[in-house]
């Protein structure tokens, strides 16, 4: 049985959300990033949070390629707009600085920090540079496109986890297509279910102890974090400008297991960063839900349509390069996390 009690607001002090945005189809609409907020957890209503804004290159297509940064001219010419309506979302801003990198500003009681940057830099170099204004021990990082879902994770008591638990570094969310992440992944490799089993027994005496599982790669959607954990990841130049977090360093967490000599071996690889899952249910329960903002709320359908495509790629391209089979052999769980370009 747990020992927390009910949920708790969680200290300004301890926690801060960095949201990252950048130009989305229904700008000039705010409603996407509200929709994000709203759906957060009560316990997180007085955490500071640092909106970032990133920057692009108008496409010569009217199409672009947003994942990527190009932005067709009409988008481009919404976006101060947008940017302007998701800061009127608190209220009254103050201009607190502008140099070269970024122009700074926040909300007139300082507890939301808007950051619009000169240049594109990517989702995960938005975390690097929002990382340098924050000024609590532990982050939740929250994309624009990505809402919690109803019953709410306990987060003041995962909250409670990474700060007490050496071996927790990084708590991720189930998301559609990771219900069921610890059988289905478990099945596709033996070193899989070794780690699974081992962080089971890791955890068998503490709170949640059912409800967190190992979680083996470094997913961008929605996660909780140490700042030090960042740094630390930041500081070993894997990750680039333009890049995202899981396809860099979640991919270099995933292969250092899969290339281990043993399986002994695979679950020290895993624990270098302890990235966990918060499971309700075992894993069958959504916790958080993906909006697709960069392609206007696709329907299930079409989204399923386009996941088969990109499975159907790969599939083709492996069988084509023999020597890269291993690298191209993803799962319906890691296909599912790739973004698509409409």
């Amino acid at each position: 049985m747990s020992i927390f009690t009910a949920e708790r607001p969680i200290s300004s002090d301890l926690l801060t959300i960095i949201l990252t945005t950048s130009p989305v189809p229904s700008s000039p609409s705010s409603d996407l990033i509200k929709d994000t907020l709203t759906s957060l957890p009560n316990s997180l209503s007085k955490v500071p949070i640092i909106i970032t804004f990133d920057n692009f290159t108008v496409a010569l297509s009217e199409r672009g390629k947003l994942k990527k940064g190009y932005v067709p001219q009409d988008l481009a010419n919404r976006y101060p707009a947008y940017i302007e309506n998701v800061c009127k979302l608190f209220g009254d801003v103050s201009c607190l600085s502008d140099d070269l990198e970024c122009s700074v500003s926040s909300s007139l009681d300082r507890n939301v920090t808007f950051l619009i940057f000169k240049k594109r830099n990517g989702f995960a170099f938005s975390v690097k540079i929002a990382l340098h204004y924050v000024k609590t021990p532990y982050v939740m990082i929250l994309q624009h496109d990505w809402l919690f879902t109803s019953p709410h994770p306990p987060m003041s008591h995962l909250l409670s986890i990474l700060q007490t638990e050496d071996e927790v570094q990084y708590i991720g969310f189930v998301a559609r297509m990771s219900l069921n992440y610890e059988t289905s992944r478990g099945q596709s490799h033996s070193y899989y279910r070794y780690i699974f089993s081992q962080a089971r027994n890791l955890r068998s005496d503490r709170p949640f102890s059912k409800d967190l599982i190992a979680c083996l790669h470094w997913f961008d959607r929605p996660h909780l974090c140490s700042v030090e954990t960042y740094r630390q990841i930041f500081g070993m130049s894997i990750v680039k400008r333009g890049n995202f977090l899981e396809d860099t360093f979640g991919v270099e967490y995933i292969q250092s297991m899969k290339n281990a000599l043993t399986k002994e071996a695979a679950f020290e690889e895993w624990k270098k960063w302890g990235a966990w899952m918060y499971y309700p249910d075992n894993g069958k329960t959504v916790t958080v839900r993906h909006l697709h903002g960069r392609i206007n709320l696709l329907g299930e359908r079409q989204e399923e349509t386009i996941k088969n495509m990109i499975k159907a790629n790969i599939e083709k391209r492996a069988a084509s390069v023999s020597e890269e089979n291993e690298r191209w052999n993803m799962d319906d769980d890691t296909i599912d996390e790739l973004s698509v370009d409409l």
